[in-house]
Order: C-alpha cells, then sequence, then structure tokens
C-alpha cells in the first residue's frame, strides 16, 4: 500500500518538477483558432446564367437567326461580395458540387441558332451558360473551439465545361 501512495505521489509531483517544458508538449484544446476563415458551401443546384449573346427583337411572326463568331462570357455572382474572397470561394465551391465552377468563363466559337417567334410577340434569342447555384458560409473557430459564423450568401458561378442553352425572351 505504501508503494502505491508513493507511485500515485510521484505523479502528482512530476508535472510540476517538469516545469514549463511539460506545459509546451501538453495537448492544444483547439489548434484551429488561429486559422484564417473557412467555407462552408451547400445546396449546389444547376442553375443558367445569362451571358453577353443575344439577338435584336424580333415582332413575329417570323424567325430570329443568330450568327455570329465571337465571344460567349459570363461572370459570377456573390450577394454582396467582394472579388478579394471570390477565388477562394470558388476553388471551394469547385470541390463540393463535383462540378469545376469558376469566377468566369469565355469561350470563342461560331454560333448559330434559329427560333420562331409566334404572331404577336415581340422576343429575342438570349444565350445561357451552365451554372451551379450554392449557399456559402463564412466561418471562423473561436474559443473554446467553437464555429462562428460570420456570414451567409448565394452565388452563382458558371461551370469550367461547355453547356449552352438558347431561349427565347420578352
Amino acid at each position: 500500500m505504501a508503494a502505491s501512495v508513493l507511485l500515485g505521489c510521484a505523479l502528482c509531483v512530476a508535472p510540476a518538477a517538469l516545469g514549463a517544458g511539460a506545459r509546451s508538449l501538453a495537448i492544444q484544446p483547439c489548434p484551429e483558432v488561429n486559422d484564417p476563415p473557412g467555407y462552408k458551401i451547400s445546396n449546389g443546384a444547376k442553375a443558367w446564367m445569362k451571358t453577353n449573346l443575344r439577338s435584336d427583337y424580333l415582332r413575329g411572326p417570323g424567325t430570329i437567326t443568330y450568327n455570329k463568331t465571337t465571344t460567349s462570357s459570363v461572370n459570377a455572382s456573390i450577394t454582396g461580395t467582394t472579388s478579394a474572397g471570390a477565388g477562394v470561394i470558388f476553388a471551394k465551391a469547385s470541390v463540393s458540387p463535383a462540378v469545376s465552377v469558376g469566377a468566369s468563363y469565355s469561350k470563342s466559337d461560331s454560333w448559330s441558332y434559329a427560333a420562331t417567334v409566334p404572331a404577336g410577340k415581340t422576343l429575342r434569342l438570349q444565350q445561357y451558360k451552365e451554372a451551379r447555384s450554392f449557399t456559402v458560409q463564412k466561418y471562423r473557430i473561436v474559443p473554446p473551439c467553437k464555429v462562428k459564423y460570420l456570414w451567409k450568401k448565394n452565388a452563382v458561378a458558371p461551370v469550367k465545361s461547355p453547356g449552352y442553352l438558347w431561349q427565347l425572351i420578352g
């Protein structure tokens, strides 16, 4: 019994005897507290974004034909966010919905499409680029190891592969 009391006492004294060195070896309860902010991406869904390509209006009945060699382009959007953090967000977003997205997309090509405008309607052709809409939440780890959400915003970003849709609009 004396041996167990001595052993128990040695375990109590040992950390105090080691001093500051023992404290530096102790596991930090939450080392992520000093990490830069992170982004959580959720609710990814297929979406379509208007590009810069559109025809003139035509009053029907008639056929609109769009036939040009030019560059189609579109830019992503995040409600109320500057472009400073956008690159990080789109890099993270590309991993989440399993489709690569970017801050912008452009393609130079020969575009040709035709559609019939019904009688009594005034419409034009509009090109749309395949995109993904998602929710972005910026967060930080704060003591004592808790997640603090800084903001939540909606975003739409074009996919990095071709995918287009032409549609008549008013």
